[in-house]
């Protein structure tokens, strides 16, 4: 069976012979997982197979559920992304949150449309980028249901140990659509301290273990 995927490119391992595994979050069938011995260089592979990389893919299945991937083509490869090391490490932390949080195999379209459009903000913001983030982290778990409606008063138990006015900048990132915060600014501080809080309801609730992606933003110094 061969099908065309959309996805994003979640991460690329080398194995032997030349051959790489390619990790895909598809618009169609949520994570996916394909070997391929296309380059970086081919006509049919290039930019579509690094992480980041927004591409269509044509995969074959085999027997045993073994995929290969034949093709690739590039819709939009993120150049940005890798110019920044704030913004990198930004990009990255949202690849492994969703790699983290999602089952393979499982169609999740909204959160492929909310992944797609933060590293689009992301590469074209020029600060800030950890609103971006922190929005992203909102708007999935929002997705899932995981994160409690603005109106509980569970929501107010969600960030107890804070102060009110970052009590208010989750507010409005979990009342606001994604889009309207990529020309949205906050004080470095309160930035930080949202995402901080958020970060941890989300290790709290999902479970989701130390993230490698943390260590690159805890190296960051770019809050603003």
């Amino acid at each position: 069976m061969i099908k065309t995927y959309e996805g994003i490119v979640i991460r690329q391992t080398k194995t032997v012979g030349g051959r790489r595994m390619v990790l895909i979050f598809t618009r169609e069938e949520g994570k996916l997982s394909a070997g391929t011995h296309l380059s970086e260089k081919s006509k049919g592979g290039g930019l579509a197979l690094r992480p980041f990389a927004h591409g269509h893919y044509v995969i074959s299945e085999k027997r045993a559920g073994l995929r290969s991937i034949s093709k690739a083509d590039t819709v939009d490869a993120h150049f940005a992304l890798g110019e920044d090391a704030d913004r990198f490490a930004e990009a990255s932390f949202a690849l492994e949150f969703t790699d983290r949080l999602l089952p393979d195999g499982v169609s999740e379209p909204r959160i492929f449309d909310l992944l797609k459009d933060c590293l689009g903000m992301l590469g074209r913001r020029k600060a800030g980028f950890r609103l971006l983030t922190t929005s992203y982290m909102v708007k999935v778990m929002q997705t899932l249901g995981i994160f409690p409606d603005t109106a509980s008063p569970d929501f107010g138990l969600l960030l107890s140990e804070v102060n009110g006015d970052i009590l208010d900048v989750a507010l409005y990132i979990a009342e606001q659509p994604l889009e309207r915060m990529e020309k949205l600014a906050l004080d470095s501080e309160k930035e930080k301290a949202a995402f901080e809080a958020v970060k941890a309801f989300a290790h709290k609730h999902l479970e989701l273990g130390a993230l490698k992606s943390e260590r690159l933003l805890a190296a960051g110094v770019n809050y603003s």
